[in-house]
């Protein structure tokens, strides 16, 4: 934002310069030095700060806080560890004093970025010879390319040269599109990032998730859950945690395999359906035999790795057989990694060690335990969720302990707050655009008023006000069309940027197509509405007064 507005302070005052050249030059003449010259265009800019920075650090003051707290208010207050609105807005009032530090600094990096904004124009004003500067002859134009060829549209054509009379303009209003249309391909891919609602969607089973750790359920409470009419599938998982003890010995269950130091062992029951829903990629044979109780699957610990050395681990292969509670038991898979998912319960979160999957009836002949810990109810079509949620509520009351989680609600709340995410983002979009929009007019003002002479010779010599128009139209149109294929490619450096920083790893990325072509669509239809402000001061204009007029 900083650099946009330095941009057009740049702009302005360079403008300001060229159309005051003569009388720099006849201050040159009486014996001004160019250390005065640079000191006149500093000084304007002074002084617009000194209009500026305090208007701007008082309504920067009076608006902060209700900023803020508009924009916390966006979000949970939960994000902010707090209970409840009430208690967020007491911790902003609590921290709102000391503002003076954050006020002088902001004050000293605006006036830091005017001053740098106006050397350039300060020292154009100074290195012009006074000679040159009060004889008022434009400089000629020398065409290094001189190409005969049919003009199919006199306007764009004559569009095109005028863009070339001011390289240095040209670029400095093209720069400020530019830094937009990157701003919004940018955001457009970093803000899909935060989308947690779509991310997350496909990381939760059933669109709910009832958890007991303490008790759990009873087959009853399960069976029950599972008849209930509104629901159309019932994920369950079983879960028992067994530690090593000083000796290293499993307290609960013997094994007939050793432990590495600080493993687990960690036995699972998945139910039918979970099988199919989760382990659906394992091939049919094997599915089926671990659905009936023929054998288990095994996840083994991750590895752990300490300044480059990694500390041995138990590693059991498929095809093995591995002894538990007397139960000797074939390992038909086995799963090293930890992509597929974790298989926990509640917020016990991940303890490392070695997993043995199995089904329901080896669950139970196993630990002696037939509870399930973790309820994943899917509903049916149609079903009234207010019911469910009741039948839900009262099986909390009767099993203490017990956590209802509903992902229809959490996956909502992901979505307003994602919501309210890019509307912050297309703040910061628009704002960015705005600047860059007051350079297009600030250009288009002053390129009138350089051509006042040439525009009323046009005029006399029977051109058209409505082809004026199109000149002037091309021009915004040339600018949008240019900053949009720079923009765009900067946009797109910027996007591999944004993955690389989230991935660890550059790669080339997928174009964003449709942020590019939207950022384009936008900025050329902003260019075309920015040019026709400045425009009306053409339909005033007098073409005997104009072409009289003294630049």
């Amino acid at each position: 934002v900083l650099l946009a507005a330095g941009l057009v302070i740049y702009n302005i005052l360079k403008i300001a310069v060229s159309r005051r050249m003569t009388q720099y030059g006849v201050l040159r003449a009486m014996g001004g030095g160019r250390g005065q010259m640079y000191f006149l265009v500093t000084a304007q800019a002074l002084l617009l700060c000194a209009a500026g920075i305090p208007l701007g650090l008082l309504l920067g003051a009076l608006s902060a806080r209700g900023i803020l707290t508009a924009a916390t208010g966006l979000l949970s207050p939960s994000v902010f560890l707090v209970q409840d609105s009430g208690e967020l807005n007491r911790l902003i009032e609590a921290n709102s004093g000391g503002k003076g530090l954050y006020l002088l600094v902001s004050a000293a990096v605006t006036l830091l970025f005017a001053l740098l904004a106006a050397l350039p124009a300060a020292r154009y004003a100074s290195r012009v010879p006074p000679t040159a500067a009060m004889a008022g002859r434009p400089p000629a134009v020398r065409r290094r390319s001189r190409r005969t060829g049919r003009i199919r549209s006199f306007e764009a054509f004559y569009a095109r040269l005028n863009l070339r009379r001011s390289p240095g303009r040209t670029a400095i209003t093209v720069l400020s599109l530019v830094m937009s249309i990157t701003v919004f391909i940018t955001l457009q891919g970093a803000v899909g990032l935060l989308d947690a609602a779509r991310s997350g969607a496909a990381d939760h089973l059933g669109d709910y998730s009832i958890t007991n750790e303490r008790s759990g359920f009873s087959p009853e409470e399960y069976a029950a859950m599972g008849d209930d009419p509104q629901v159309a599938e019932l994920l369950a998982m079983q879960f028992s945690l067994y530690e090593q003890g000083p000796d290293g010995s499993l307290t609960g269950i013997t094994i007939g395999f050793p432990l590495q130091p600080a493993e687990t062992l960690q036995v699972v029951g998945l139910n039918s359906a979970y099988w199919d829903t989760v382990f659906s990629d394992l091939p049919e044979d094997t599915l089926a035999r671990l659905k009936a109780g023929e054998g288990c699957m095994i996840r083994n610990p991750l590895p752990i790795v300490y300044e480059g050395q990694e500390f041995p681990r138990t590693v059991i292969s498929a095809g093995e057989t591995v002894t538990a509670a007397g139960e000797v038991l074939d390992v038909l898979h086995t799963i090293d990694g930890y992509d597929s998912g974790y298989l926990s319960v509640g917020n016990s979160g991940f303890v490392n060690g070695v997993q043995i999957i199995v089904n329901e009836d080896l669950y139970a002949r196993l630990t002696g335990e037939t509870v399930y810990r973790e309820l994943l109810p899917t509903l049916a079509k149609g079903a009234d969720r207010e019911t469910f949620d009741r039948t839900a509520s009262a099986l909390a009351e009767r099993v203490p302990g017990t956590i209802c989680l509903s992902y229809e609600d959490t996956d909502r709340q992901l979505e307003e707050t994602f919501a309210q995410i890019r509307m912050l983002a297309w703040g910061l979009i628009l704002f960015v655009s705005l600047i860059g929009l007051l350079n297009i007019v600030n250009t288009v003002y002053t390129n009138i008023h350089t051509r006042v002479s040439e525009i009323g010779m046009q005029r006399a010599i029977g051109m058209s006000a409505g082809s004026l128009y199109r000149v002037f139209l091309w021009e915004g149109a040339y600018y949008g069309m240019i900053a949009s294929v720079i923009g765009g490619i900067a946009g797109y450096l910027c996007t591999i940027s944004v993955e690389a920083a989230t991935t660890d790893t550059l790669r080339l990325v997928a174009v964003p197509v449709v942020p590019t072509l939207e950022a384009s669509g936008l900025a050329i239809a902003a260019c075309l509405l920015a040019t026709c402000v400045p425009l009306r001061k053409i339909r005033r204009m007098s073409i005997v007064g104009a072409i009289g007029a003294v630049e």
